[in-house]
C-alpha cells in the first residue's frame, strides 16, 4: 500500500505496528489470544459466501461482486466476513469471556467466592452506598429517657 503515492503518507502516519503492538500486551494482559493474519492474504479478494478468490481488485471498486455465486457485498464487509473465517478456523475452546480482574484470586474458604461485578450489573436504584444528594436514609429517630 505504500507504493500507491496517493495512500502513502495516510497509511505511514496510521502507525499501525503501534497498534498492533499494543493489541499483543493488552490481550495477553487480559489472558486473550491475539491471531494476525498473513500480511498477504486475500481477504478482500476472496468471497465470503463461496470462497473464489479474484485475481485483481481495483482499489477504486467499493463492492464486490463474485463472478461464481453472483454475491454483491460491500467490500469492507467481505474482508471482515473472510477475517472473522479464519480466526474460527483456529482452536478457541477454553477461551470466551475472561472474568474482570480480581476475581481471580481465592478467598477465605467460608461460602464466600470473589465476584468481580461488571459495569451494569447492580439492580436498579442500589448502584451505591451512598444515597443520592438532597434525600436521606428512613432513620427511626428513638427518643432519649
Amino acid at each position: 500500500m505504500l507504493a500507491n503515492r496517493r495512500l502513502a503518507r495516510h497509511i505511514a502516519d496510521a502507525g499501525f505496528a503501534e497498534i498492533r503492538r499494543q493489541l499483543a500486551y493488552k490481550t495477553a494482559w487480559n489472558g486473550g489470544r491475539l491471531l494476525v493474519a498473513d500480511r498477504w492474504y486475500p481477504s478482500s479478494k476472496t468471497c465470503s459466501g463461496c470462497g473464489t478468490v479474484k485475481a485483481k481488485l481495483a482499489l477504486s471498486e467499493r463492492e464486490y461482486a463474485c463472478e461464481a455465486c453472483g454475491l454483491i457485498i460491500d467490500r469492507d464487509r467481505n474482508a471482515a466476513l473472510n477475517l472473522a473465517a479464519l480466526a474460527a478456523e483456529f482452536d478457541t475452546a477454553g477461551s470466551g469471556p475472561v472474568p474482570g480482574r480480581g476475581a481471580d484470586q481465592k478467598t477465605r474458604v467460608r461460602g464466600q467466592v470473589a465476584v468481580k461485578r461488571q459495569p451494569g450489573t447492580a439492580p436498579a436504584g442500589q448502584t451505591g452506598t451512598v444515597p443520592p444528594q438532597g434525600r436521606t436514609t428512613n432513620r427511626v429517630l428513638a427518643k432519649t429517657h
